[in-house]
């Protein structure tokens, strides 16, 4: 799941600086990314029926992958045409920070690469579908809210995940921003702060700002609820939350913030909203970083082949 991580917005101006300077047109990436992509020589792009070859697998948010030689960017066909572009992007935001110094230097000074990396991917992907005066054209004084996110939908080619991402580093507090399925289950989920966000697939039909969504599927309108909360696989919960969803074709998008609910003239923040549960830490452990046992130097994941246990420097 995306998470907004500090000095992500940062990195992504400094993609597409890169791309800029590469002679990449961003607003191309915008109108049609698989077009504009495949007119590059420094880069190609395979799509694979359902999955990604295991020489291409990272632990993505998306269903894609990255190849470093030849630099190749893997989407699934399976996905919609929106999902694919926001997958293709991503992807690229691993290319451009594996082959730029700068940005690869980034990544490898952060406390925490590789959510550092993942993060940056997912913004940079949202940031190029969702240009800053479009999102700024539907958030008017409100600011981020399901009514936004239903807009952006229908305004532009961005999936739920790409709007779900953009929203969440709109907010001025804790919060999540979900895509749920027809049953109740995450499809995607971004947070910004310190809620971390459910597990893909995990069943959030206890919230009762879903119950009541899914009790009025296809009654359109916007919910809002003050008793919303996030159900984890460790059988615990957020803290209360305020919420707000709305339907976006077959598909929920919810938003939940522990207080400045942007669609709330009042909102506070409720009792023990600054601490959070031990569940919710050791349900999204942290990425490590990996010794190689040839020059036994701590490096990125990245640097390693597959099931490999010396960096690929060390294997040359």
């Amino acid at each position: 799941m995306a998470r907004v991580v500090d000095g992500v917005a940062a990195q992504v101006a400094a993609m597409i600086a890169v791309w800029c300077r590469r002679d990449g047109d961003v607003e191309a990436l915008t109108l049609d990314a698989f077009d504009a992509l495949d007119q590059r020589e420094d880069v190609s792009v395979i799509r694979v029926p359902e999955f990604v070859p295991a020489e291409a697998q990272l632990d993505c948010s998306v269903a894609g992958g990255y190849r470093d030689t030849p630099p190749t960017l893997v989407v699934t066909q399976s996905m919609s045409v929106r999902r694919q572009h926001f997958t293709l992007l991503h992807e690229l935001g691993h290319h451009l920070q594996r082959t730029d110094l700068t940005l690869g230097e980034a990544v490898l000074m952060h406390p925490e690469p590789d959510l550092f990396e993942e993060a940056a991917c997912d913004a940079f992907a949202a940031r190029v579908l969702l240009p800053a005066d479009m999102v700024a054209s539907v958030l008017g004084a409100e600011g981020p809210s399901a009514r936004s996110a239903v807009e952006l939908f229908t305004l532009s080619n961005a999936s739920r995940a790409a709007i779900s991402v953009r929203l969440a580093g709109l907010l001025t507090s804790a919060g999540v921003v979900a895509v749920l399925d027809e049953t109740g289950s995450v499809t995607f989920a971004a947070s910004r702060g310190g809620l971390f966000p459910p597990r893909r697939t995990s069943d959030q039909t206890a919230n009762p700002l879903v119950r009541t969504m899914l009790e009025r599927r296809g009654e359109g309108g916007i919910v809002t609820r003050n008793d919303a909360h996030i159900r984890y696989s460790t059988g615990g919960t957020s803290n209360t939350l305020y919420g707000q969803a709305a339907w976006a074709g077959d598909r929920m998008i919810m938003m939940m913030v522990e207080e400045a609910a942007p669609w709330l003239s009042y909102s506070p923040p409720r009792d023990g909203t600054a601490m959070f549960g031990k569940m919710q830490v050791e349900e999204h452990p942290e990425p490590k970083t990996r010794t190689c046992e040839g020059c036994w130097l701590v490096k990125h994941p990245a640097q390693f082949d597959i099931g490999a246990d010396v960096c690929k420097e060390c294997a040359a």
